[in-house]
């Protein structure tokens, strides 16, 4: 009950007991008149309520992080009787976020259609779709609401995709358990070069050799192309909710640019995503990036084991790994010590680290990766977030 109902039922009491207590007939008028300026706003809003009819269409079911959704809802008020206004709560695509209320204006027995932008700020399977509908009285004495019992649409937001450059890989840089499996594909020369020492006469080219008077011999594509090995961190990030979101999105995008990045450029990719329900991602071709994003989109940040943990077990299972990015929203001296093995065994190595707070203990940290040739970006994670403010 809000203020102002409360009022005129105080004031329709006061008015009763006057007219009891002088027998005058206006009192008893007045307090009348409240009550049925009470009755009808509460027919109008339980009938508005009741018959209200509100359709959603145009719901895309598939954004891009960072993108707005457009929905389109038509409101008929079935009713006779007018009400100032018709609320519509529409869900949030941020978890834990209040609803959006809409207010519209539909005379009695009217149809009328309304556009409605969400902001899709995080990954994620979200549900769009209206959660109540309220009606308040022409007075503002009297609001209701209700579930309209809608049908939820499954919306999927995707992690964006970022521009990255690939790390080039080839066997030759490979520890010796690759190259011990590598082979060249002697049924596809690529190009030719002057012949060198230890070269076999099996690829030496006779023609040319005679055309140029000199020892050409022919060179081949390798028929085995080093894998990437992408790591996310999938242990819980302690920080306001928020800003744990958003460390996630970035973690989940870092990984997805990598991917695409290295299917681009040929070389196969593996992630393995060691959530609470563990799975691998793997592609060979740059269509192969979409498997990748769907995977980040629903990955959960809930893993059991700590990040340094992850990387250890996955030490173990590098024998054909060219390239490994590991990216995590956490950085220790186990974990730069893990990224340093990778490099010293002969995998081209990427660290990426999520943080908006570098500090001085970490950044030698990250001093003596590079020193090693290991490759080193920072990312902010709440970039985007400052730039809105800044804006």
């Amino acid at each position: 009950m809000n203020g102002r109902l409360t009022g005129v039922l105080a004031a329709a009491a006061a008015l009763l007991a006057a007219g009891l207590s002088t027998g005058a007939q206006i009192y008893y008028l007045l307090a009348a008149a409240l009550l049925v300026i009470v009755l009808l706003g509460l027919a109008a809003v339980v009938w508005t309520i009741l018959t209200v009819r509100v359709t959603l269409r145009g719901v895309k079911p598939r954004v891009t992080r960072g993108d707005s959704l457009m929905t389109v809802f038509t409101v008929r008020h079935a009713s006779l009787l007018p009400v100032a206004e018709i609320r519509v709560s529409m869900g949030s695509f941020s978890p834990g976020a209040a609803a959006q209320e809409i207010s519209v204006r539909t005379p009695p027995l009217t149809e009328r259609t309304f556009r409605h932008t969400i902001a899709c700020p995080h990954r994620g399977v979200f549900e769009a779709g209206v959660t109540r509908v309220s009606a308040r009285d022409l007075f503002g004495l009297v609001r209701l609401s209700r579930n309209p019992g809608m049908k939820q649409v499954s919306v999927e937001v995707l992690p964006r995709l970022n521009a990255a450059a690939p790390m080039e890989l080839r066997a030759s840089d490979m520890g010796p358990e690759f190259r011990a499996t590598a082979s060249e594909d002697t049924a596809s020369p690529s190009d030719v070069r002057a012949w060198q020492d230890g070269d076999s006469l099996k690829k030496v080219h006779w023609k040319l050799s005679m055309r140029r008077r000199e020892i050409m011999v022919r060179t081949y594509e390798e028929s085995a192309r080093p894998d990437t090995l992408i790591i996310p961190d999938l242990s819980e990030i302690t920080a306001l909710k928020d800003q744990q979101l958003s460390a996630e999105d970035r973690i989940c995008e870092c990984c997805l640019a990598a991917a695409n990045a290295q299917l681009s450029a040929g070389y196969p990719v593996r992630m393995p995503l060691l959530s609470a329900r563990p799975s691998e991602i793997t592609g060979q071709f740059p269509a192969d990036s979409a498997a990748f994003a769907d995977a980040l989109m629903r990955v959960a940040f809930d893993s059991p084991y700590a990040y340094e943990k992850v990387l250890m077990l996955m030490l173990a299972r590098m024998q054909r790994t060219g390239g490994a990015v590991l990216v995590t929203a956490r950085l220790t001296a186990k974990c730069a010590d893990l990224a340093l093995r990778m490099q010293r065994s002969g995998i081209r190595t990427k660290f990426v680290w999520v943080t908006d707070d570098p500090r001085e203990e970490s950044l030698a940290l990250l001093e003596r990766l590079k020193m090693e040739n290991v490759l080193v970006e920072c990312v902010d994670p709440w970039k985007d977030e400052r730039a809105k403010a800044a804006f």
